[in-house]
């Protein structure tokens, strides 16, 4: 496991920091969420109950001659886009209905890549004109609580529950439970379910050596690594932890915010009571 380098190198840093903390993820809920993502209505992020917007896979779409496909975006998505990539000749994207955020033909010259995003919801048909190879990453953007089930290794009779624990505050709220797997074969799992933290982007988890960390700088001060990006602020999922991750060594669960340094919320890893 690495230690990650001190919280406040110097006097510039933290006034960096003071000035993100008011349009990234240091941003309380109460306030209108800067958000990275364009044409996203603050009205609908501000609402209390939202998880931040994230990008969920909807269709990938590849061949080497034009192609139309129908794909279905969520009521509830904020928008919509597809990101694309091509070998030869031009690209060119068209929707129906016609969008009403962006030019009708959206593309470039291949080789290359590009996106566009839509703002409409429902039945959408993509036709796709291009000449040479090309693929097409369709995507949707959300706000509304992940629900992953249970990994299937999670309920195998096989598996078992190493250690679990309940989130709470540091910098920020945070609710809900961490429990940690070992699969069949020995790989290790962490499931977050009913979770719940300010709702705000570029939030990560890390897995630390540190007990019970109540602040900031009692998070850094001790080992511990990143594992992925946070899914979602709200909701339940699964993480596979990397190989060499050790067991053994894990106390805690904390949810970090990169840009302004600070650690959101943490859960304590306890070995389960025998019964």
């Amino acid at each position: 496991m690495r230690r990650s380098l001190g919280i406040f190198g110097s006097l510039g840093i933290f006034a960096a920091g003071l000035l993100t903390l008011l349009s990234g993820c240091g941003s309380s809920d109460d306030e209108t969420r800067a958000d990275p993502f364009k044409k996203v209505d603050p009205r609908i992020t501000k609402v209390r109950g939202r998880a931040a917007p994230r990008w969920e896979p909807i269709a990938t779409i590849s061949g080497s001659q034009p192609a139309v496909r129908s794909v279905e975006v969520s009521k509830r998505a904020i928008q919509w886009r597809a990101r694309w990539r091509c070998t030869k000749g031009r690209l060119a994207l068209s929707v129906s209905p016609r969008p009403r955020s962006v030019p009708d033909r959206p593309g470039g010259r291949c080789p290359g890549r590009g996106k566009a995003e839509w703002i409409q919801n429902g039945t959408q048909r993509l036709r796709v004109n291009a000449s040479g190879r090309w693929q097409v990453v369709v995507e949707q953007q959300v706000d509304t609580p992940l629900r992953e089930p249970p990994l299937p290794a999670m309920r195998s009779r096989k598996a078992r529950v190493l250690a679990q624990g309940r989130f709470y505050e540091i910098e920020r709220r945070g609710r809900g439970k961490a429990t940690l797997y070992r699969l069949q074969g020995g790989r290790l799992a962490l499931r977050m379910e009913k979770f719940n933290t300010s709702s705000n982007t570029d939030l990560f988890v890390w897995l630390s050596e540190g007990k019970r960390p109540k602040s900031t700088k009692a998070a850094v001060r001790v080992p511990h690594v990143e594992i992925a990006a946070l899914k979602a602020t709200l909701g339940s999922q699964n993480y596979l932890l990397p190989r060499s991750i050790n067991a053994k060594k894990l106390r805690s669960v904390v949810i970090w915010c990169e840009p302004v340094r600070i650690a959101y919320t943490a859960a304590t890893l306890r070995p389960p009571r025998r019964r």
